[in-house]
Formats: structure tokens, sequence, C-alpha cells
């Protein structure tokens, strides 16, 4: 067994390529600014200043987006996926960037409620973005109201009706889903699915499972039992706007980043050497053990007491299946 073996074997990756470089890169661009006002979200459950006051109101700098899409470029099994403490296209340079990112070849994946009445942004996201998720919530407009906190449903389904327009018209290789977070009525999340499978005008459509953000919003189940592997630790690696690199991308909906928990500052550092850092891999050696006995930061880890905690292993239709789908044939409908 080479050494490169048993680094990545020891540390619970499945191949080389994944401790190389992680799956996923989420990258905040935004804080503290969005149209709605969603009840299972810690933004939306400010006001306008209060969001200001607790999140901030920043962007993330195009010098920052460039550096990390440049260094994503010579990883092509790694996914950009553009998220914000408030709504991604409020970014005014999300347009440069997603051509920027489309120009190194970066795939990229916009999670957006896309509440906008800009035409020219629909354009540049059917051209540019490769997977669009928007977090519709709902198939009629009562419920968007009462989930959403705006009245909003029919231009949103408008905005959805001109990007698969455009994505037909052009023959764009654009992905679109729809996704809900999931409620307490299991009859409305199924039919959520079914409605808008059926409309034709999204590739696909998912419940993304509820959580509480590290508890910062209302728990509806107890701690879980621990995966031996989150994916998180595994397959995600976390920035906020100001490029600290942080454990769990939850904690970006903090008031201010827990020290403790940030992994390094990709504005002066690789993502590559942060993934594969020392931290890092103390806190997936604790994981795999199940001991965190031996990591100093361990009284201020989330994962402890995580109510959403998601096994590495496992297909799960909110990202790596859509990634597979993007990459492979026309799978509209297909979950």
């Amino acid at each position: 067994m080479t050494m490169g073996q048993y680094e990545f074997e020891e540390l619970g990756f499945a191949s080389h390529d994944a401790l190389e470089f992680p799956a996923f890169v989420n990258l905040c661009v935004i804080r503290g600014s969005c149209p709605c006002s969603c009840i299972h979200c810690p933004v939306g459950s400010l006001s306008d200043k209060g969001r200001e006051k607790t999140f901030g109101k920043t962007t993330i700098s195009m010098k920052l987006f460039q550096k990390i899409v440049d260094e994503m470029a010579s990883f092509p099994l790694s996914t950009l996926r553009i998220h914000g403490v408030g709504e991604p296209i409020l970014w005014r340079s999300l347009p440069e960037a997603l051509q920027y990112a489309r120009n190194n070849n970066v795939l990229t994946w916009l999670f957006t409620c896309l509440v906008t009445g800009d035409s020219s942004l629909l354009m540049n996201l059917a051209r540019n973005c490769n997977i669009i998720e928007i977090s519709i919530n709902s198939c009629d407009p009562e419920d968007y109201k009462k989930t959403k906190g705006i009245d909003a449903f029919h231009g949103v389904v408008d905005n959805i009706k001109v990007l698969r327009r455009t994505i037909e018209r052009e023959d764009l290789p654009t992905r679109m889903v729809v996704s809900r977070v999931q409620s307490e009525d299991d009859e409305y999340d199924s039919s959520f699915l079914n409605y808008w499978k059926s409309t034709g005008l999204v590739n696909d459509a998912f419940i993304r499972t509820y959580h509480d953000y590290n508890h910062l919003i209302p728990s509806r189940v107890a701690a879980k039992k621990k995966a031996d592997q989150c994916l998180v630790h595994w397959a995600r690696f976390n920035i906020d706007c100001s490029g600290k690199a942080i454990v769990c991308f939850n904690e970006l909906f903090k008031s201010e980043l827990n020290p403790d928990l940030i992994l390094g500052d990709v504005r002066c550092q690789r993502i590559r050497d942060i993934w594969r850092c020392n931290k890092l891999n103390a806190l997936r050696r604790a994981q795999i053990r199940a001991d965190y006995s031996q990591l100093d930061f361990a009284d201020q880890l989330p994962c402890l007491n995580c109510t959403s905690c998601q096994p590495l292993g496992g297909e799960k239709p909110t990202s790596e299946t859509q990634v597979r789908f993007f990459a492979g044939e026309d799978t509209r409908g297909e979950t």
C-alpha cells in the first residue's frame, strides 16, 4: 500500500480525487439581503434592518470569486454552488461571475428564489448557469405567501417559463429544478412534487430536509444519531463572502463566525490546502471514531447536537444526483 492510498483510506475517503478536492464548493456571495421572508430560514425571520444588523450587508468581491474559479478550473469533478445568507441574484456582479465560471469550464449551481423583474438577468442565468435551483417551495399562491412571506408566486412561475423557453429555443444544457423545504404536511409535500413534475417546465422537483441552521430556528426533531461520516466534512467546502472557510455552511447564518470553526482563508490560501488541513482531518478522524475528546474545539462543534446529519453514502436527489443527471442524459422529470 502506498502512502497516498493509506492517506485517503485512513481519512475515510473513497478515492484520491475526493481527498484531493471537495465535490462541492458552497460559496456565500451575499449577506443580509433577500426579498423573501421564509418561515424556514434565519434570514426570513428578521426585518430588513434586523438582517443587516445581524448578518451585515456585504457581497463577495469579483477578485475573490475569480480566484476560487481559477483554482476550481483544475478540478473538473467539483461543482461551485452559489448561495447566500440572503438572495444571490441580488449580487450585482452575478452575471459577470457566472460568465467567468462558464468561460473557465467550472460547473455552477445557483440556489435562488428567482424573485426578479430583470429579464436580462434571466437570460444570463439560462445561458451561463449549469444548474438553477428555484426555491419556489409551493404549488399555489396561498401556500407560497404563507411559507415565503411575500405575494410573488405567479411572478416566479412566469420567470420559470421564461427560463424554459430560453433553454429550449437556444438548445441550452441548463438543468432547472425546483425545491421545497420539508413541512409537517406530508400530503402537500407530495402534491408539490407531483405538480411540478407534471408541468413540463422543470427537469426535477425535490424536497429538502428541514433543518434548524444549527439551532437558529425552531427544531422539529431531536439530535439524530450521528453518521459515521457526514457528507459536510467529506464532500462540502463552505466559504463566506469574506473568504473565510468554515466547518459547516449553517454556521454562516450566525451573527459572527466562530473563530474555533474557521478552517482557513481562501483569500490567501488554496482551497485544496485547507481541504487537507490538519484541523479538518482531525475532525474527520474524530467523527469516524465517534470520539471527539482529542479535539480542542469539540465544545464549539455544531456536529455534536446536529438535527440534520447527512450520511456520506447514498443517492440524494438534492446534490450528487442532480450533477450526475446534468453530466449525463436529458432526464427532465426524473428523480
